[in-house]
């Protein structure tokens, strides 16, 4: 099964995101913020990682750059 991050810190958007997705047959975990998203991102088990831009903590644009350092998953 496909593994899929969601970083999105509105819970509303983020839960129908995963709500779809699980339908779909993937598995979805989500992160509120950038700093554990980024946490998540790193363990490198997703296929896949859904990213907001505007995040507290630590925004979309510092996350990518930081899990692309350390894996070449999507995102």
């Amino acid at each position: 099964m496909k593994r899929i991050l969601i970083i999105e810190d509105e819970k509303v958007i983020a839960e129908l995101e995963r709500d779809y997705l699980e339908a779909h047959g993937y598995k979805a975990d989500f992160a509120m913020d950038g700093d554990s998203g980024l946490r998540l991102a790193i363990r490198g088990e997703h296929d896949l990682i859904i990213l907001d831009l505007m995040l507290p903590g630590m925004n979309g644009f510092d996350v990518c750059r930081q899990i692309r350092e350390e894996h070449n998953t999507p995102s």
